[in-house]
């Protein structure tokens, strides 16, 4: 099933970190069902539920679009105490980069996830992007010019070597939808943030291996810079 997610419900997965770029996995129970269940959960508005019907319900957001099946879609509430992250260590998946992509896409294999590796202060003067199919990504505090706690993104290097390969995004950063990305959000973080590089680890069938960083505690305020079309 597709659901629309009840605004308190989205709320409080705002205060949560993401399990990767743009999607969060968890577990959690409906109202008063207390039967838990795992959904996949875009820009904390629009919950696919993670069962055997799965891949049907994804085709259909890629056919039907995004904002349209959102729009169409049943509201779910959840029992807020009940809505835990799942690991994405839980999620890994097993398979190996092929040399061409490693070779012409610049893809990485092996390593660590951005999460489990140790954090490290931000220089400065790197810039991050995010990548997303939503114009209005909930990740980026528009007011305070700023990502929120819990927020992934790649570096900018990694960002260009996807666009001037012609890499496919959505592959490389091993993410659960089909959606088409189109904003780049730019982030150049302060030298008082922290952050985790790591690589991304295949999910959701996608080889991944492209280059992640986790904002635990996000970003200073101004530290975001602008919204572009992606590949610009």
């Amino acid at each position: 099933m597709i659901y629309r997610i009840y605004p308190q419900d989205s709320q409080t997965l705002l205060e949560k970190p993401e399990t990767g770029m743009g999607y969060q996995v968890v577990i959690a129970s409906r109202y008063q069902r207390y039967l838990n269940k795992k959904f996949v959960i875009y820009n904390t508005d629009l919950a696919v539920e993670l069962d055997s019907d799965f891949l049907v319900n994804k085709r259909r957001i890629m056919n039907e679009g995004y904002s349209n099946v959102l729009r169409t879609a049943t509201e779910l509430m959840l029992e807020t105490d009940s809505i835990s992250i799942l690991d994405y260590n839980d999620m890994k998946e097993s398979t190996i980069i092929s040399s061409i992509k490693k070779n012409t896409k610049g893809r990485h294999s092996g390593g660590k996830g951005a999460v489990d590796c140790p954090k490290e202060k931000a220089t400065g003067s790197e810039t991050f992007v995010r990548l997303s199919a939503f114009e209005n990504d909930k990740r980026i505090d528009f007011q305070n010019r700023c990502l929120k706690p819990g927020t992934f993104t790649t570096t900018y290097r990694d960002y260009r070597v996807c666009v001037d390969t012609n890499d496919a995004p959505v592959d490389r950063y091993a993410l659960p939808n089909e959606d088409k990305i189109q904003w780049s959000f730019y982030v150049r973080p302060n030298t008082n943030d922290f952050l985790q590089r790591g690589i991304v680890q295949p999910a959701f069938g996608k080889d991944g291996g492209g280059i992640e960083g986790f904002f635990e505690n996000g970003t200073s305020q101004s530290t975001y810079l602008s919204k572009r079309n992606y590949g610009q």
